[in-house]
């Protein structure tokens, strides 16, 4: 998810039909600049080296578990157009995910450190000098747990993943000055070593509602390996 605003202006987006290391460029209707949906940079056109900015956003939840925590959301909808209910609930892609094409250039990219089709959380993170760190999470490490707590040049994150509803947020664990420590608990819900509970949708604190304390949600994106190290080969793999 990334702002459309650049510069002081807002700048509105299309699918280019065109391809950039396997994946989908965008472009601007203002420019015809094409933009890398995976990075958010210009890679052609007046605005060439630009670069988008980047939202955080939490990759997938159940629409249930959000109107939970979000009661006033509105949907954008949009009309069906003849296309059937039945064919919006099929996939488009299963194939492609249960086979071991890696995209148009087959394995030209290939990084051997992880399996091609191995699922990653991917999150990018600043260090003090400003200076970006990629950093990989294989979604087979959330077997046992909810969450990796880790430390990416001296910025302590959460991740978090649940396997079965596939929802994944990224935080940074620092507050006040001070890193916490949490455990798991029910559900969305994590617990401080002091006995705070907090809502890994909201990044609140539950017991002080009131006072809106929150942790930095990070940005963070559900991808195939081999896309992730196309674009961020300098990226290192956390293992536990």
């Amino acid at each position: 998810m990334y702002s459309r605003e650049l510069e002081g202006k807002t700048y509105t987006f299309g699918v280019s039909g065109k391809l950039w290391r396997d994946a989908l460029l965008m472009y601007d209707h203002q420019t015809r600049s094409l933009w890398s949906h995976i990075t958010g940079e210009a890679i052609q056109g007046p605005l060439k080296g630009k670069k988008l900015n980047q939202l955080a956003a939490m990759p997938q939840i159940a629409w249930k578990t959000w109107q939970d925590n979000y009661p006033n959301t509105k949907v954008l909808s949009v009309p069906f157009r003849g296309i059937l209910r039945e064919e919006l609930k099929r996939d488009a892609y299963e194939d492609y995910h249960k086979s071991q094409r890696t995209g148009v250039s087959g394995t030209k990219y290939t990084d051997k450190r992880l399996r091609n089709k191995s699922l990653v959380i991917g999150i990018q993170v600043k260090d003090n000098a400003g200076k970006t760190h990629y950093r990989a999470y294989p979604l087979s490490l959330f077997f046992d747990s909810t969450l990796i707590q880790d430390t990416v040049n001296n910025v302590p994150l959460l991740i978090y993943h649940d396997k079965k509803t596939f929802a994944t947020a990224v935080y940074n664990r620092t507050l006040a000055g001070n890193e916490i420590e949490f455990m798991p608990k029910s559900g969305y819900m994590v617990q401080d070593l002091s006995g705070r509970q907090w809502n890994l949708i909201t990044g609140k604190a539950k017991s002080h509602e009131a006072i809106d304390i929150r942790l930095k949600r990070i940005p963070a994106v559900n991808i195939y390996w081999f896309a992730w190290a196309r674009y961020y080969p300098d990226t290192t793999i956390y293992n536990r």
